[in-house]
């Protein structure tokens, strides 16, 4: 007796299983290169000191120029026209005085100026300058 044979359906691959597979893969190397750190090419071994002593050097003063032209001489607000004036007596009192000046981004160029020209009236021939944008105007840009 013949049984009739029902036809065969051709074998079929289920992916989705191996997409799941290749996601968990893909994550794990992406968080494993990404938190590697790098390692220098070059190794430099730095000696010992004995001798060496800590920096008595006391950090420069900043003047602060802001976006609406306001200058202050640390935290304290000084008039331009006085701040020449004001470089020379610090710099006559302690003669390692030293200054910097922050300026905001949107700070006028004439206020940038003046600052700089009260720095060479008072003998300061190069006048360190960093920009920075302060959260409002008013604010002595720290």
């Amino acid at each position: 007796m013949q049984f009739p044979r029902k036809p065969r359906r051709p074998p079929t691959l289920n992916i989705i299983p191996l997409i799941d597979v290749l996601v968990v893969l893909l994550i794990f190397y992406i968080a494993t290169t990404v938190f590697k750190k790098s390692q220098p090419k070059i190794v430099i071994k730095v000696p010992d000191s004995t001798q060496a002593k800590a920096s008595q050097e006391t950090p420069p003063s900043i003047i602060y120029v802001t976006s609406d032209s306001k200058i202050f001489l640390d935290d304290a607000p000084v008039d331009p026209d006085q701040l020449g004036d004001l470089l020379k007596s610090k710099i006559a009192a302690n003669p390692s005085f030293k200054v910097a000046m922050k300026a905001d981004t949107g700070a006028p160029f004439g206020a940038i100026t003046k600052v700089m020209d009260a720095a060479h009236v008072a003998g300061i021939g190069d006048l360190p300058t960093f920009m920075q944008t302060t959260k409002g105007s008013g604010d002595s840009g720290q």
